[in-house]
């Protein structure tokens, strides 16, 4: 190898050598995590937890998970009059064939303001609503003949509750005024007449009638209670 040669190459191996001493020597282990991370990550974690405790509820409440703990111990029990219950029962019931009014329709539907087969005898008007109805029928010197169907068992099988509040309802609207059809004048009914299966006839609704029961006050309900769903069907006639 020429001297020239030689010098060459210990000249570049001196600037290797030197380029490594710049370096830094590698070393076990990781780089520690830069402190303004440490301190963002710490400001999230606490800003979380103030989230969770301002905005998540009872589901979040360390008392949920207490052996004793009940989720509706401050539930308030809103009342509800058992003809309020029922116009609701009408609305989405009875409405669209005796219409808000309670006048029907003039040659389909009969009337049930001033009806007398509504503020008669309550178990006639239980055993329409119960079973249903067929055939002939003179309602406020109009004659009718058409099906009204069942609400209890053998048809839309309304709760008691429902069947007394629209009966309560209709008995005293429209400038009605008869008594409230109570949930356990309801009861009593139903448990005669719940398993007839045929509706009844207008001569047969005002066949052997028991004691005109004595309305008493009308049980208090849950405002949670389910609407009845919408069907169209009539009320009573």
């Amino acid at each position: 190898m020429s001297d020239e040669q030689h010098t060459k190459d210990k000249g570049e191996q001196d600037l290797h050598d030197s380029l490594m001493r710049e370096k830094d020597e590698p070393r076990d282990g990781s780089s520690p995590i830069p402190i303004f991370i440490l301190f963002l990550f710490a400001a999230l974690c606490f800003w979380g937890g103030v989230y969770l405790i301002k905005f998540g509820g009872e589901h979040f409440s360390k008392d949920a998970y207490t052996l004793d703990y009940d989720p509706h111990a401050g539930r308030v029990v809103v009342q509800i009059s058992l003809r309020d219950r029922g116009f609701k029962v009408f609305k989405a019931q009875c409405v669209v064939c005796h219409q808000e009014s309670g006048l029907g329709v003039p040659g389909v539907y009969p009337t049930l303001a001033g009806s007398e087969w509504v503020t008669g005898h309550q178990e006639s008007l239980a055993r329409i609503l119960i079973n249903g109805l067929n055939g002939p029928i003179e309602v406020a010197g109009n004659q009718f003949n058409g099906n009204m169907p069942a609400f209890g068992p053998s048809g839309l099988n309304l709760k008691p509750q429902d069947l007394a509040g629209v009966l309560t309802y209709i008995r005293q609207e429209w400038g009605n005024d008869a008594s409230d059809v109570t949930e356990a004048t309801i009861n009593g009914y139903m448990d005669q007449y719940g398993s007839r299966g045929t509706p009844w006839t207008a001569e047969e609704v005002v066949t052997d009638l028991g004691e005109e029961p004595v309305a008493e006050a009308p049980a208090a309900e849950d405002s949670d209670d389910e609407a009845p769903a919408d069907a169209h069907a009539p009320a009573a006639h």
